[in-house]
């Protein structure tokens, strides 16, 4: 069935396949978190704060689904020439990513074109997980669905989290964020590997993030303002930022490789914390 719909597919929309991979690589982790990381350099820090912990618990809801689901990919026959998914394929991890993330900025900023973006990303994303053949069309309807259900479920138990949450010291709760961290990703190493995947990354991930967090408000506390106003520091803040995240990836991939658990946590922690503690820290020394 999957193999009609994908080639129904290609005939209304034919010769788009390098056009959807690309938006498939656009919808991966990668691009978000890289886009969270230019939004909590330059813009809105706590906005971007918010929205990276919505988006873990997509990552981590996703993972474990999945693997609880234990659904198998369509066949290797109808996937584009360059796709290499890992992983089981229920639900689509893109499409509910996509959801959650487009979904949420909609929900923040409530502005027609945010709402458009939303749409038309979270709509081309998920299709395009159909188009080059990795995804049954249920497994991104699912995604799309869970996505919309987490943004929901943030924006109506937000103000009583927030109260709740209020009566803790932030660097305790991030300290109980990591240590979760940690026990999931114990938790997924002694429990048998899902195809070409591991939990690692999204261990190093929620890891990553909680002890950046705690470093940076305690040792940097930087601003989105540039030093004296010039907005043109906040471009050299993305580009070199950028250049360094990307760096300490190419760096570590082969020092830490993702073939075993513990490595890949350790290097995505080290990336993660690249981002949100080291960088920082330069840049604020550096008057940017």
């Amino acid at each position: 069935m999957q193999v009609e719909i994908t080639n129904l597919l290609k005939e209304l929309l034919p010769g788009l396949d390098d056009f959807f991979f690309l938006m498939s690589q656009i919808g991966g982790e990668i691009i978000l978190i890289v886009l969270l990381l230019v939004l909590y350099w330059t813009y809105n820090k706590k906005e971007a704060t918010l929205a990276s912990y919505i988006l873990i618990i997509a990552i981590i809801s996703n993972f474990w689904l999945k693997l609880m689901i234990a659904n198998e990919r369509p066949p290797s026959s109808i996937w584009h020439p360059n796709a290499d998914p890992p992983n089981y394929s229920t639900p689509s991890g893109h499409a509910q990513n996509s959801a959650t993330f487009y979904g949420w900025f909609t929900a923040r900023i409530k502005t027609w074109w945010m709402a458009l973006i939303a749409i038309v990303m979270t709509g081309l994303i998920g299709i395009s997980r159909i188009y080059i053949g990795v995804h049954y069309l249920g497994d991104v309807l699912l995604g799309w669905g869970i996505g919309i259900i987490t943004v929901l479920l943030f924006i109506y138990f937000e103000e009583p989290a927030r109260n709740y949450l209020s009566k803790y010291k932030t660097e305790h709760l991030l300290l109980v964020l990591m240590i979760i961290g940690f026990l999931m990703t114990l938790l997924a190493a002694v429990l048998p590997q899902p195809p070409n995947d591991n939990f690692g990354a999204i261990g190093g991930l929620t890891i990553g993030f909680a002890l950046g967090l705690l470093l940076e408000m305690r040792f940097v506390n930087f601003s989105n303002e540039p030093y004296e106003g010039q907005k043109w520091r906040l471009v050299l803040r993305v580009v070199f930022g950028l250049l360094l995240v990307i760096g300490v990836m190419t760096v570590l991939a082969p020092i830490l490789p993702s073939e075993d658990i513990w490595f890949r946590t350790i290097r995505y922690s080290l990336i993660v914390l690249t981002g949100i503690f080291v960088w920082p820290a330069i840049f604020k020394k550096a008057n940017l």
